[in-house]
């Protein structure tokens, strides 16, 4: 009997859910970009960006600074627009997440995993230096990223390098 009142509150629950996680996103979004802006002044004093839809972004640091050639992040947050499938990711454990492969001015002599670096324990979820390319990959939360753990993991990465590791 009110199966047609119950239907147009779920469409208008998620017809109003979608504009207020698409606003949500944009706003996480560019919260995002001026955090790693910030973070990258010391590595790329110039970045360019290509957005992906409102929740998403590829950049590019332009002529990066040694012992980096190239440095590339793309950033993906969790589908807030689609209140199901935001409610299922959640439920799953995922995050929103940076993920950054870049190349060394010369090539790394040895492996380096996350464990290898006990500063960034806990700093970012997974970091990985090998010979082969991309010789760099970081990948973080949104939380790590926000907590300046970016400049922290690529300064200590730059350190290593410069230590003898390339």
């Amino acid at each position: 009997m009110y199966e047609l009142e119950i239907i147009v509150a779920i469409s208008a629950v998620l017809a109003g859910w979608y504009f207020i996680g698409s606003h949500q996103n944009r706003k996480l979004v560019s919260r995002v970009w001026k955090a790693v802006l910030e973070q990258m002044e010391e590595f790329a004093p110039e970045m360019t960006v290509r957005e992906l839809g409102g929740s998403a972004f590829i950049a590019v640091a332009r002529d990066p600074r040694p012992p980096f050639r190239r440095i590339e992040m793309a950033y993906t947050s969790l589908p807030r627009e689609i209140l199901i499938n935001y409610l299922i990711s959640k439920a799953m454990g995922r995050k929103d997440l940076l993920t950054v492969v870049g190349d060394f001015t010369s090539t790394p002599k040895t492996e380096k995993r996350l464990s290898d670096i006990p500063d960034l324990v806990g700093r970012v979820l997974k970091l990985e230096i090998s010979p082969s390319r991309p010789n760099l990959r970081i990948i973080m939360s949104l939380e790590q990223l926000m907590s300046n753990s970016l400049e922290d993991a690529l300064s200590s990465v730059a350190q290593l390098c410069k230590s003898g590791m390339c």
